[in-house]
């Protein structure tokens, strides 16, 4: 029913709508203990987000989960979205001279914001098409058989997507081959620390049994300590970012559990 009155309603009084839905929670919310890097807004509170499955609590499957302040009022960023934001900001020069990047199901408070910059030649892309999440122009593309030239990008984005990929090496493959010599990739995935060995099982074909078994109905495995191994035999060198030189008076309500895996093409 709700998906009836969407489609009924033209697309610009949604955004409207939602444009001032979004003002008004934000604030609501305002004051000064948190801060969202993207928007720049500050509130008293972020939001909560997340669900607490057994197997997210049994295996402390990072990045998955209940957060108490995952969620920004305002730009609806993630936990993780500021975590990739900030390092962007502190670790790579997107902001200041001119890249092309390719966003694999881009997230929409980094969307929003990465668009904005004219330095960026900015190119997206998603295997799913799951309609009012993501831009309305968004294009489909098969994350094993990218349809972009060898060496077209200075850098892909590819936030919490692999875990939903069957053949995760064929898609870590075709990164690693649009990727510029010297460009650097965001692989980042919800991943367990309990597990020495990454836990896939093709026989786990449901929604019912992936969200028992892998932390959500469409993730088809759970990261272990050797994903680093996994990227590098692609042949990517990885290496890993947690912000530990933010100003002590600021907080951007990260999980401080998470780093960041960043994967880098050699020249």
């Amino acid at each position: 029913m709700k998906n009836i009155i969407y489609k009924l309603i033209p697309d610009q009084i949604l955004r409207s709508i939602k444009s001032l839905y979004l003002f008004l929670r934000g604030v609501y919310y305002r004051g000064n203990k948190y801060e969202c890097p993207i928007c720049e807004h500050k509130f008293r509170t972020m939001l909560p987000g997340g669900t607490n499955l057994d197997v997210i609590k049994k295996l402390e499957i990072i990045g998955a989960g209940y957060r108490e302040n995952n969620i920004c009022p305002y730009c609806q960023s993630t936990d993780r979205d500021r975590l990739v934001y900030i390092y962007l900001k502190e670790e790579t020069n997107i902001f200041t001279e001119k890249v092309k990047v390719l966003h694999l199901s881009p997230e929409p408070a980094l969307y929003n914001k990465l668009k904005q910059f004219k330095n960026i030649l900015y190119v997206t892309g998603t295997k799913y098409a799951e309609g009012i999440y993501y831009h309305k122009d968004i294009e489909s593309v098969d994350l094993l058989d990218l349809p972009f030239a060898d060496g077209d990008f200075d850098m892909v984005i590819c936030n919490h997507v692999l875990e939903h990929i069957i053949d995760d090496t064929k898609a870590i493959s075709e990164i690693y081959r649009v990727l510029t010599n010297g460009g650097s990739a965001i692989l980042q995935v919800p991943i367990s620390h309990k597990l020495d060995v990454t836990y896939e099982d093709d026989t786990i074909v449901t929604e019912e049994l992936r969200e028992k078994y892998f932390g959500q109905f469409d993730h088809v495995r759970i990261y272990g300590n050797d994903y680093g191994s996994r990227l590098e035999k692609e042949g990517f060198f990885v290496s890993t970012y947690q912000p530990s030189k933010l100003d002590a008076n600021v907080d951007y309500a990260l999980n401080n559990k998470e780093k960041l895996f960043v994967a880098g093409k050699k020249l």
